[in-house]
């Protein structure tokens, strides 16, 4: 159970209630995620919104979003995120056994060598933003990638991380 009281669909309010149907219709459910968001409307509405920006294909696709969330998730021990996650990623045609593999062991999972430049630049990111220098975003671009895909490579990596300590300071249990 989290460690905060999560508001049911059922017991949103006025300015609630129409979130909840957004977020029921985009997962087919309401996630606990945005139950212990509930509490504030305006910050869950905000979060969601900005989870749809950073997230959405963009010049980096989707599905290489979803792998460095993967990733982020499994180095997070962010057991609500890696489930959310290898959801996304079943969604967009990569099987469970990647994804738990991305969570567990992504150096060796089976990626394109470029993917696995991404991923090690969002694992440095994620354990020792200090020690980023230029030279980890050159072999970034290095590995083919140009800078708009850079640029949202670090927006999912700070997203992700910034959905792993909420769930994991929330104390939110996987639903998915």
């Amino acid at each position: 159970m989290s460690f905060v009281t999560q508001i049911s669909e059922q017991q949103a309010d006025a300015k609630l209630k129409p979130f909840s149907d957004t977020v029921r219709n985009a997962f087919g459910f309401l996630p606990n995620y945005y139950q212990a968001l509930g509490v504030s409307p305006d910050l869950a509405e905000a979060d969601f919104r900005l989870g749809g920006l950073i997230g959405s294909e963009g010049a980096l696709p989707k599905s290489i979003k979803d792998q460095i969330g993967v990733v982020v998730s499994g180095l997070n021990t962010s057991s609500y995120c890696v489930a959310l996650h290898l959801e996304m990623l079943r969604a967009l045609g990569i099987e469970k056994p990647i994804g738990r593999k991305l969570a567990t062991d992504y150096p060796n999972a089976p990626v394109e060598p470029n993917v696995q430049a991404l991923l090690r630049f969002a694992d440095k990111l994620t354990r020792k933003p200090g020690d980023v220098t230029k030279a980890d975003a050159d072999a970034v671009r290095a590995a083919g990638w140009s800078e708009r895909q850079l640029f949202e490579a670090v927006m999912a990596v700070a997203l992700f991380n910034f959905y792993n300590r909420v769930a994991l300071g929330l104390g939110l249990m996987a639903d998915f």
